[in-house]
């Protein structure tokens, strides 16, 4: 294997930058769903060359953060259709990472999870991005306790889509997420994968439910 020139390496860097810089910035919602990106603005607004501009472009694109209409290229975002397939997958996928996880995550990963979902008392003291570095926290931890690298990326991608449709945190679900979190880390601890598995499952079916009647009005099924 040959090895990597160090133009190569910087051009790879700059195309990493460019990537992230611009995922953070549909993640946030400076760039929304339907809008028109521009290489050159976002060349000038990122302070780089349209070379790496255009590689991440083509990258975010080929994971479906982008979309094309002819030659436009759009931001493509997340309709309901769409989440609830999103929810059905990451049920299956983070049930099978919790029960993984079951008695692997080390004891001060653990404490410093349960510790800031109990510092989290009521949602108008907890802004929406320190909600979803909190949920990240946990989730992205149990994947990563498995040790499946692949589990890991899928589980991350599905989080960035699922973040896309809903940017704040779902009506009425402060609370119930708190104690499933809870619930989850309490059977990961025990060492119980079974239980890990199906408090996971309880608390992305919640999830999913809520979303539904928060879109369409109708009562949880």
């Amino acid at each position: 294997m040959s090895a990597i020139a160090p133009q190569q390496a910087t051009e790879r860097s700059l195309t990493e930058q460019a990537f992230e810089a611009v995922l953070n910035m549909i993640k946030s919602g400076a760039l929304v769903n339907g809008e028109v990106i521009s290489e050159r603005r976002l060349a000038e607004l990122l302070g780089l060359s349209r070379t790496p501009i255009r590689e991440a472009l083509g990258r975010l694109e080929s994971k479906h953060f982008l979309r094309r209409s002819g030659r436009t290229l759009l931001v493509n975002g997340v309709e309901l259709a769409e989440i609830l397939e999103i929810m059905a997958v990451r049920k299956l996928l983070e049930a099978d990472a919790a029960r993984q996880a079951a008695g692997r995550m080390s004891p001060g990963k653990i404490a410093d999870i349960r510790a800031r979902l109990l510092q989290m008392t009521s949602p108008a003291t907890v802004t929406a991005d320190y909600h979803w570095e909190v949920d990240d926290l946990l989730h992205l931890s149990i994947a990563d306790t498995g040790g499946n690298r692949l589990l890991q990326r899928l589980i991350d991608e599905l989080r960035v889509r699922t973040r896309l449709f809903s940017k704040e945190t779902v009506p009425g679900r402060f609370a119930p997420g708190r104690e499933e979190h809870l619930a989850i880390l309490a059977a990961i601890e025990a060492g119980d994968d079974e239980a890990a598995a199906a408090a996971m499952v309880r608390h992305i079916e919640g999830t999913r439910q809520a979303i539904v009647q928060s879109v369409t009005g109708l009562p949880p099924s």
